[in-house]
């Protein structure tokens, strides 16, 4: 193996371990979010009267099913993104089109939200609509451990 090869495949090393430790760094605090979040949005919801509560669950899960191949299309653009971005030489404008077709997509997911919510507060009260946006506040960073 010559040198230059070599010192290749070890940054390759060193990159794929610090990515690893970022990951498995991180995974324990995304999970605290998610399970913060539910909690709130639980909590939020059982300020709703029953009618209300349950065309909300009805319409996330709908939300949930029709909006997983977009999710599957954010993925693959995000997965083309980072091969544009280890590809030699770099391809800027490809990169760049990748981006924005990400925005995109999680824009067309943003739209679907937004109506959903917008259609349960035209059916909620002032009260109903102040809980409804607590839920959607987000939670402060939580504190380094």
């Amino acid at each position: 193996m010559n040198k230059k090869l070599k010192l290749v495949f070890l940054a390759s090393i060193v990159i794929n371990v610090l990515l690893g430790g970022v990951l498995l760094g991180e995974l324990p605090h995304r999970f605290d979010r998610d399970f913060y979040r539910r909690e709130r949005m639980e909590k939020a919801l059982k300020e709703l009267p029953q009618p209300v509560q349950g065309r909300f669950r009805e319409k996330m899960k709908q939300l949930r099913e029709d909006g997983e191949p977009l999710r599957d299309q954010i993925r693959e653009a995000r997965d083309e993104a980072i091969r544009i971005l280890a590809a030699e030489p770099f391809d800027e404008a490809a990169y760049d089109r990748q981006v924005a077709k990400i925005s995109e997509l999680r824009g067309q997911l943003g739209k679907r939200m937004a109506a959903i919510v917008k259609e349960v507060a035209k059916e909620a009260t002032p009260e109903q609509r102040k809980a409804l946006a607590e839920m959607f506040k987000r939670s402060p960073a939580p504190s380094a451990s």
